[in-house]
């Protein structure tokens, strides 16, 4: 493996929202519900990303935002991470009286939360960067997620439904075989400390997608050798968001190996779209709710592609938020 930087792949879904969360819309507290609309089907999920403003919230908010879910028929709220260590404004977590209030407006709407470990910021400059700076991020983020999960309550109360790794995996920066290896054995160690941790629902899901930048690399290489290390759930992103419709036809060999494996995943699709920019780096990303006509269309994919849970990324902000755009889809949907 060359020790020259590999380039950070912006072409990440959740990389490019994590950049630029602070351009979402406000939310709005209450939703009526439409005579003479469709509800979507088979929209079983939804993930909530987390940031500091979250912090804040009432009993109220998590109400709003878990009872707009519920609404939908979801069962599951993947909460994305419970903090971000390394943020460039200094590390936070959410409290445990917020997370405890989460989990109470859960259970009493009849849905599970799979719990996000704390984010580490610096995973992208390490899976960008040389062997011995990707190893050292390997050691350090393992044993704060080991120390992090010994001191977790979260697998004990009645609305948890398991553990989400908050990281994303692609083929770019995993063509190189020992790098892979790696990989499997530091999931490997976050899967044995948060199995430890979760009971019956102890299982550990976590992000994929296709990236566009050029590489030899394969994702369902990738992922045939990580399955190899490591029991994991794939929860494969359709990537139209950024990528455009035609995202999902690079999936197909993932998805095919998943089946012939019988390894169980979910489907994520995303709820809005890319508007251009003149800055191409990931720092200045701006997103609108995407229109419901393409929103089926994906939705229809995912519930051929095999996929057990189909979820959407996500229902607060890109359906709550009080947008022209946001706003139809509600009323596409009867909410």
């Amino acid at each position: 493996m060359s020790d020259s930087p590999l380039p950070v792949d912006l072409s990440s879904p959740l990389r490019r929202r994590l950049l630029r969360a602070a351009l979402l819309a406000p939310a709005v507290g209450a939703l009526a519900t439409l005579p003479g609309c469709s509800m979507p089907v088979q929209v079983e999920g939804t993930f909530l990303q987390p940031w500091r403003s979250h912090l804040d919230w009432t009993m109220a908010d998590w109400q709003r935002s878990v009872g707009l879910a519920q609404r939908l028929g979801c069962k599951q709220l993947v909460l994305q991470w419970t903090g971000i260590h390394g943020a460039p404004e200094g590390d936070w977590h959410l409290s445990d009286a917020g997370l405890r209030m989460l989990f109470t407006a859960a259970g009493e709407a009849g849905i599970t939360v799979r719990v996000g470990l704390p984010f580490e910021q610096s995973w992208w400059q390490a899976i960008g960067g040389d062997d011995a700076a990707l190893q050292a991020f390997f050691a350090s983020s393992l044993a704060r997620a080991q120390q992090w999960l010994a001191q977790a309550p979260w697998a004990r109360l009645q609305a948890f439904g398991g553990w989400y790794l908050p990281y994303e995996i692609e083929q770019y920066h995993w063509a190189d075989p020992a790098r892979v290896q790696w990989l499997g054995q530091w999931l490997h160690g976050l899967h044995a400390a948060a199995q430890a941790r979760g009971g019956d629902c102890g299982d550990c899901a976590i992000s994929t997608y296709f990236s566009r930048l050029q590489t030899s690399g394969r994702l369902e290489t990738v992922w045939a050798s990580l399955l190899d290390q490591v029991p994991l759930r794939p929860m494969v992103q359709d990537g139209v968001g950024v990528a455009g419709a035609g995202n999902v036809q690079q999936l197909k060999p993932l998805l095919a190996m998943l089946k012939q494996r019988g390894v169980a995943f979910d489907a994520i699709v995303e709820l809005f779209r890319e508007l251009p920019g003149e800055n191409h780096d990931g720092t200045q990303f701006k997103g609108e709710t995407a229109d419901a006509a393409r929103i089926e269309r994906q939705l229809a994919w995912a519930r051929d592609s095999g996929a057990e849970h189909v979820l959407v990324y996500a229902l607060d902000p890109w359906l709550s938020q009080d947008t022209p755009q946001a706003k139809a889809l509600r009323r596409q949907w009867g909410l």
